[in-house]
């Protein structure tokens, strides 16, 4: 009766909405979940945070131990008495996202348990073609591996993309009607997920980044192009053809003089960054050249806010990571473009020019050919978090555009 009554008392410890849910989950997916987002904890623990009976827990574990996805050991609770068994989910394989461009190319690997393992990023000085650009793709995947199994690759692309063939692309033309994802999937032997490099953006920051789930959200690309993409609870809205949302795709949203071919023309050359970062420390120019950037900007995105009327408006991109206050400097154009009083939470990126990365490592979790964990199906991760490592995960190539 005593052991009954500390049950239900740990029970109520853990509020409902902070239970894991039983609906359609088996009792070993349940405490997996718990022993990713928590890395460790004893059956008592996992018995607090869910509806399971004690004998189910234990028999669930031992099913997972016995499929080697989960370790134990005995450990001293600090209390009298002998220690107790704790649990700890081993997340052998990696996933990874792939973000390429016209100039360059990052990617990024976790483990299962979105522990952030390592960063790639390098610039694209291959000829362009489809040959290069597989070669590009094998090399970032092998390389983010580190010779450990691989469960999935999200990869994401400029262009539209809808049910995973590039519709049309005009940064990377050679994608248009080449039908790769097969061809991808032969040459790294695991499953593959495609999609647009922006839209891939607004996912990751409205599920692993500065977004909310249950918001609406415009994701605004800033770097050498700009580009937009909505989510609406955390899902994309795509629309009939995978343009929704895209504010560039109507005639005289284009760009604007200051753009060539999409790609906004900086003073001397310089990455977006770099100007943005001149102008924080006083150069004039580069000052004015921020401004004249997001005034052109403010235009189409106050007719995207005004029909949407979203609750976030995230910046990300390269341009995001910089000091400059460009929040505060949009919020200022885009108040004398509206004729109401409302505005967005602007928020800057988590993930920065890494944004498209994680989206597409997003993807890569949640593709249904993604193959189960042993026997079992464990979700994407609620969040990214940094690994116990005293240096930079970042592997760099030759100096990055930071575009």
């Amino acid at each position: 009766m005593a052991r009954a009554r500390s049950a239900a008392s740990a029970a109520r410890a853990v509020p409902a909405d902070q239970r894991t849910p039983a609906l359609l989950v088996s009792p070993e997916e349940q405490c997996l979940i718990l022993l990713r987002d928590h890395r460790s904890l004893t059956a008592s623990a996992i018995a607090s945070r869910t509806d399971l009976s004690r004998p189910t827990i234990d028999a669930a574990l031992r099913s997972l131990e016995t499929a080697h996805v989960v370790t134990s050991d005995l450990r001293p609770t600090g209390k009298a008495g002998r220690p107790g068994r704790t649990y700890t989910f081993v997340p052998r394989d990696r996933m990874i996202g792939v973000d390429i461009g016209a100039h360059a190319i990052r990617a990024i690997a976790t483990d299962r348990a979105g522990r952030i393992l390592a960063r790639y990023e390098a610039d694209r000085v291959r000829e362009p073609s489809r040959d290069t650009f597989l070669r590009d793709l094998d090399d970032v995947v092998r390389i983010v591996s580190e010779g450990a199994s691989i469960a999935g690759v999200g990869l994401a692309v400029p262009g539209i993309v809808k049910s995973q063939k590039v519709k049309l692309s005009r940064v990377l033309p050679y994608l248009n009607d080449w039908d790769f994802h097969r061809e991808i999937e032969s040459l790294i032997n695991v499953p593959l997920f495609v999609s647009n490099d922006v839209k891939a953006a607004a996912l990751g920051e409205a599920r692993l980044g500065a977004g909310t789930v249950d918001s609406s959200q415009v994701t605004v690309w800033l770097g050498r192009r700009v580009s937009t993409a909505v989510t609406l609870n955390g899902e994309l809205f795509e629309g009939a053809n995978g343009v929704a949302g895209e504010m560039t795709t109507a005639v005289g949203t284009q760009w604007t003089p200051g753009s060539v071919c999409g790609d906004w023309k900086w003073p001397e050359g310089r990455s977006p960054l770099e100007t943005a970062e001149r102008a924080h420390a006083g150069d004039a120019e580069s000052l004015a050249s921020v401004h004249e950037y997001l005034e052109a900007l403010a235009d189409p995105l106050s007719r995207l806010v005004a029909i949407l009327d979203p609750e976030v408006l995230v910046l990300a991109g390269a341009l995001s990571e910089t000091s400059a206050p460009l929040a505060d400097f949009l919020a200022t154009n885009l108040k004398e473009r509206l004729t109401v009083p409302f505005l967005p939470r602007i928020k800057r990126s988590a993930h920065g020019r890494y944004s498209t990365a994680v989206g597409a490592l997003y993807t890569a979790f949640t593709n249904p050919s993604a193959p189960a964990l042993a026997h079992w199906q464990l979700p994407a991760p609620l969040t990214l978090t940094a690994p116990d490592l005293p240096t930079d995960t970042t592997i760099h190539s030759t100096r990055t555009h930071a575009s």
